[in-house]
């Protein structure tokens, strides 16, 4: 009997050591004083952002009336990808990227040659080049009209937004907004998705036909939950989410396996990881603060009370090169069961 007591003493003394190695998590992340936070990018929005005339584009259907003798209408014209309209009588005429006023003088003066009398009228019947396109992880993605006086957050309204699954009802965003970027003429124009749902006229600026808004995909921005908790999956990162709140994303941990006294916390580069371990059930019995996880970040809650570093980086191998790879957005996707 003695020598079990001893037995069991030893192992819960030598388990007790091996916590101890670890550093417990900071409440917030930079109470670590080798915690580095990335560099987030400052859009400063546009000074300046006036309308511009309304123009013909490649794409766009025409209704062109003609007046001389008398009154000729030709319904359904396209501008062609060269921005070209083809004109009966006077045949191609070159009106890509000019204004309706433009356009009218000339289809005239390719008609004068036949009738100098003749007069154009041109009304724009469908906007079909006047499209901009949201990319990503939005909730619909594609090409929408940009109509005169569109503003970015009607086109991200256009799409739905970004793309969200959900984990025990739980809606999980799989895009990032902060990185969210409009692309315009093959640059980036520095402005702020966040602030433009805010309405803030510097980065709520005007769509020009041609835009592209990328919604990228929260591969970075995943905090990965795994080990003993109901359902192992990445959870989407919010500023300021905890360690508590992930938990109950994911279902909490699994009864009888989860142990709530040492949970790691895997942050950093996963070449040179920093481990952490924090008490649940500290935390709980508020001997404990929670803990404010970062993007990237890795919840382990091991299986056991005596699991070590080794058993941990073991379960976590096949993972930590998924992490690394788009692959993660397949994980991401199957949390909505598509």
């Amino acid at each position: 009997m003695r020598r079990c007591t001893a037995f069991f003493l030893a192992i819960t003394l030598v388990s007790a050591c091996a916590r101890n190695r670890y550093t417990q998590a900071p409440t917030v992340p930079g109470d670590d004083p080798s915690f580095s936070a990335p560099e987030r990018v400052v859009f400063p929005g546009l000074e300046s952002d006036p309308p511009e005339a309304l123009k013909v584009l490649p794409g766009d259907v025409v209704q062109l009336t003609t007046v001389s003798a008398k009154e000729q209408v030709y319904k359904g014209l396209i501008v062609d990808a060269m921005g070209q309209l083809h004109v009966p009588l006077a045949g191609d005429i070159q009106v890509g990227g000019m204004t309706l006023t433009q356009a009218e003088k000339a289809v005239e003066t390719g008609l004068r040659r036949y009738d100098r009398f003749a007069r154009a009228n041109l009304v724009i019947t469908k906007l079909g080049g006047h499209t901009a396109a949201v990319v990503g992880a939005a909730s619909s993605p594609g090409r929408f009209e940009a109509v005169p006086g569109m503003r970015l957050a009607d086109l991200f309204a256009e799409a739905g937004g970004i793309k969200e699954a959900r984990s025990n009802e739980v809606p999980t965003l799989l895009g990032s907004l902060d990185l969210t970027r409009l692309v315009r003429d093959g640059e980036t124009v520095p402005v702020s998705m966040r602030l433009a749902r805010q309405g803030d006229p510097k980065h709520n600026i005007r769509v020009h036909p041609g835009d592209q808004l990328y919604i990228p995909p929260i591969t970075d921005q995943l905090i990965m939950v795994l080990g003993a908790v109901r359902t192992p999956q990445p959870v989407g990162y919010r500023p300021g989410i905890r360690l508590t709140g992930v938990l109950a994303r994911v279902g909490g941990l699994l009864p009888g396996r989860g142990d709530r006294k040492d949970i790691r916390v895997v942050r950093g580069s996963l070449r040179e990881p920093q481990i952490y371990t924090t008490n649940l059930k500290a935390l709980m019995s508020g001997k404990a603060t929670d803990v404010e996880l970062v993007p990237g970040d890795i919840v382990y809650v091991t299986n056991t009370w005596y699991a070590t570093t080794a058993d941990v980086l073991n379960a976590l191998s096949p993972i930590l090169s998924l992490a690394n790879s788009v692959a993660i957005l397949g994980v991401a996707g199957a949390i909505s069961g598509n």
